[in-house]
């Protein structure tokens, strides 16, 4: 007896038009993405960032769309609806630790913040792409917003002397953040690179910070000399430090543990008050400071860029911002005019 007698049975297949595997919701795919740069032993720093740009669009989106909404359903449109928020309707510093209410009737972000933003999300659907998470990537033709070109406009040589006199060098805290100025105005350091610097990276007979790979942002290790009283400076410092705290960094609070970024950065704003500058100084605008007088007395951009850790010397042109009376006085020294004026 045949076994398939009262069986419906398929003989010519007909075939179905498209059969879609489950789509991850936004929440998994993240979490996927994140595991991905975990395996690529991407900084944690640098994940952490990546999820607080993704957090931003994951409510949004649950502001906008269902809870479960497949990541798969995002469409190019989405995404610059999204890019539109941002630009004009997002409130400025919204759930910010300490600046929720600066500016806080201001509504969207600089075009350079939401690149960030744009940013993020290309690189999150460009791997869930690449994966066979999602059929297609619609963050592909998404463009970046036109921006300035950066524009921070470093202190003048007076605004300067000025703000380097504004911390009371009579109390420990403030002479800490006196010697934090020394260093990056010497060096160039970041910030995360002062508050993270450790005794064993100075080597004081050489006169030198060794900044290891780590630290780095490109990955590798960077030697920064330093000035002598720069040096002495920080010997003063970890020698201070000591009679109190036992501890591998050179900047601590005032109760020995590690300083963190945003310590040091509400301080230097209150210097800024305190000299009168009428404009905010952050760790990053003494960066600029580092880069522009350096250049000004005539270091190349070649030593510039390895002396701030940057990958690619770009990104060091755009540090620095000639002052009018440099652009002024090479003017006058090489302006072809002057060599034919004098020919006559």
């Amino acid at each position: 007896m045949d076994k398939r007698t009262g069986k419906r049975t398929v003989n010519e297949r007909v075939p179905i038009a498209e059969v879609g595997l489950p789509s991850y919701t936004l929440e998994e795919a993240v979490v996927f993405v994140m595991r991905i740069k975990r395996a690529k032993n991407l900084k944690e720093k640098t994940i952490s960032g990546y999820i607080k740009d993704m957090r931003y669009f994951t409510e949004w989106m649950t502001d906008q769309y269902p809870a479960d909404f497949p990541v798969n359903d995002v469409t190019a449109d989405i995404l610059r609806d999204y890019i539109l928020w941002c630009a004009n309707e997002k409130e400025y510093y919204g759930g910010h630790p300490y600046k929720s209410e600066y500016n806080k009737d201001r509504r969207g972000l600089a075009p350079s913040s939401v690149n960030v933003r744009i940013r993020v999300l290309r690189t999150f659907f460009a791997v869930l792409y690449e994966e066979d998470v999602i059929d297609r990537n619609p963050a592909k033709n998404v463009s970046l917003m036109r921006q300035d070109v950066d524009t921070v406009e470093p202190l003048t040589e007076d605004e300067l002397h000025r703000y380097l006199k504004a911390p009371d060098q009579r109390q420990w805290a403030q002479w800490r953040d006196y010697i934090a100025m020394i260093v990056i105005l010497d060096t160039g350091m970041r910030l995360n690179e002062i508050c993270t610097l450790e005794k064993h990276e100075i080597d004081f007979r050489n006169k030198c910070i060794t900044l290891p790979a780590v630290k780095n942002k490109n990955r590798k290790s960077r030697v920064l000399p330093l000035s002598t009283e720069t040096a002495r400076l920080i010997k003063q410092l970890i020698t201070e430090s000591e009679r109190t705290f036992e501890s591998t960094y050179v900047f601590t609070t005032n109760y020995g543990d590690p300083l963190i970024d945003k310590t040091l950065q509400k301080a230097f704003d209150k210097y800024a008050d305190k000299a009168k500058l009428g404009r905010n100084v952050s760790p990053h605008v003494l960066r600029h400071n580092f880069a522009t007088m350096a250049a000004e007395n005539g270091m190349s951009v070649f030593h510039l860029q390895k002396l701030m850790g940057h990958a690619e010397i770009g990104t060091t042109r755009k540090y620095v911002q000639l002052s009018q009376e440099s652009i002024a006085d090479q003017h006058k020294r090489f302006s072809p005019l002057g060599r034919v004026l004098k020919r006559k």
